[in-house]
């Protein structure tokens, strides 16, 4: 009986030994993030040089990062996080004339600053919270619009949440929801505001 109380102990401390580890030791990481970017419906003003409205829908498209940042070991995180989207585009209307778009697409490329807060459960799962500043360029290449004048340069922002489960003390796994937008940009003359719903998961290696 003793053996057994000793032996089943001896394996909980081991099992929690690498969260702990995690929750204790400030860590340099690098993250890896895919998943589904879903933009919202643009609303373009000044369309074709007059004071018309356009709007654009999109396909949901790819969208992932490359992440390199700092873990203060519970609760606070930061990072430099470079994002590349692409969606394609669907449906075109102007002057309550719709139709359907069949090539031309979205794309983004942003970097951004992030900052985390990660909730300490004593336990191998954490959630948290973050929220992200930094800059965009938006890229549409569609048939009635400018190649010359198809991208312009634009603030970005994201909020995020999810959670996270650590495999061990180095490798941990997460799912993310995401909010992010832009600042107008201006393509051809037109105003865009890009926004997007994403769904992502992420794999994070901490040294």
């Amino acid at each position: 009986m003793k053996t057994t109380l000793l032996a089943t102990l001896a394996t909980v401390a081991a099992l929690t030994a690498p969260t702990s580890l995690m929750a204790n030791d400030d860590s340099f990481y690098l993250k890896l993030n895919i998943g589904i970017g879903m933009n919202m419906d643009s609303d373009a003003g000044n369309f074709s040089g007059t004071t018309d409205s356009a709007k654009v829908t999109y396909d949901a498209g790819f969208t992932g990062s490359l992440a390199a940042g700092y873990d203060f070991a519970n609760p606070l995180r930061m990072e430099l996080e470079l994002i590349r989207q692409k969606s394609d585009l669907e449906i075109f209307s102007y002057n309550n004339i719709y139709g359907n778009i069949n090539e031309g697409d979205l794309k983004k490329h942003s970097l951004m600053v992030n900052a985390f807060y990660d909730i300490d459960t004593g336990s191998a799962w954490t959630p948290f919270v973050g929220a992200g500043l930094g800059w965009s360029r938006i890229d549409i290449d569609a048939p009635g619009f400018n190649g010359s004048d198809s991208d312009d340069d634009v603030f970005a922002y994201q909020f995020i949440g999810g959670v996270a489960y650590a495999i061990n003390e180095q490798w941990s796994v997460d799912a993310q929801y995401r909010f992010k937008g832009t600042s107008d940009a201006t393509i051809d003359g037109a105003d865009f505001d890009v926004n997007s719903n994403d769904v992502m998961v992420g794999l994070r290696f901490s040294f």
